[in-house]
């Protein structure tokens, strides 16, 4: 895995990256996607689009069909990596 300038992990997402609940494909999914939102936010198959309700302020990236990353943009530009986890989950 390349180096990803913009993003920073809470410890929040590094625990659900270790879920059991996550297969070695779901995690390699999510660092495709990682490096998709790295590199370029607008990559049409990370459908990012902002959360409503309890996550307002926060945004949603696809790393699969079922799987999702929750990031917040920084103002510097950057983006803080809150959680990953099967779609709809709590």
């Amino acid at each position: 895995m390349s180096e990803l300038k913009s993003l920073s992990f809470t410890t929040e997402f590094l625990q659900s990256f270790a879920d059991r609940k996550l297969t070695a494909a779901d995690r390699a999914a999510v660092l495709r996607a990682l490096e998709l939102l790295d590199a370029n936010e607008r990559h049409p198959s990370l459908r990012v689009h902002a959360l409503q309700g309890d996550w307002a302020g926060s945004w949603s990236a696809s790393a699969s069909r079922s799987l999702r990353i929750v990031f917040t943009r920084l103002p510097d530009g950057r983006k803080e990596v809150a959680s990953c986890s099967k779609h709809y989950d709590d």
